[in-house]
């Protein structure tokens, strides 16, 4: 935690508000909560603290941005759970999400995400978890219906690898 004019910011190097203010509805392309009540997936290894709606809050204060887009992390695997939940606390006027599904998903969960502020889905394929590239063309396209886009994390190698799979 550090301390400053902003006030104490949990996660956060800085302690005041950037010499440069950010716009008018700037907005954070990529953040993570974490709360231990929500079990972590087996197959994954990240377990960070926890960190809350709130904290964010306190640091998008910090930060000056008024809009956030969660992004649900490879710690809870496909329970999107906590972050439909941090999504309800941030409200629908200041984020969207970027949830992780796996091809059990049904059409009606698709859109009952969509309904809660989902706007895109995520493949983390640089570490081991629920998600593999053989899910990635049938899940896009899946999702191309709600207008969602697809968020792929992979290495510069294992994209050259699958070079083919991006140019259909």
């Amino acid at each position: 935690m550090v301390r400053g004019t902003a006030g104490p910011v949990k996660f956060s190097a800085g302690t005041e508000p950037p010499r440069t203010p950010a716009p008018p509805l700037a907005t954070d392309c990529h953040h993570h909560v974490y709360d231990a009540r929500f079990p972590a997936d087996p197959r994954t290894q990240l377990r960070p603290p926890d960190a809350s709606p709130e904290d964010y809050r306190a640091l998008a204060r910090r930060l000056g941005t008024q809009r956030s887009v969660l992004v649900t992390p490879s710690t809870y695997g496909t329970d999107n759970r906590l972050h439909l939940q941090a999504m309800r606390e941030l409200g629908p006027e200041r984020a969207r999400m970027v949830a992780v599904v796996d091809t059990s998903v049904t059409d009606a969960q698709l859109r009952e995400m969509h309904e809660a502020g989902v706007r895109g889905i995520r493949f983390n394929l640089v570490q081991a978890g629920v998600t593999t590239i053989d899910m990635l063309e049938p899940l896009s396209a899946r999702v191309q219906a709600l207008g969602w886009h697809t968020q792929i994390h992979m290495l510069g190698d294992q994209i050259a690898e699958h070079e083919a799979l991006f140019l259909r």
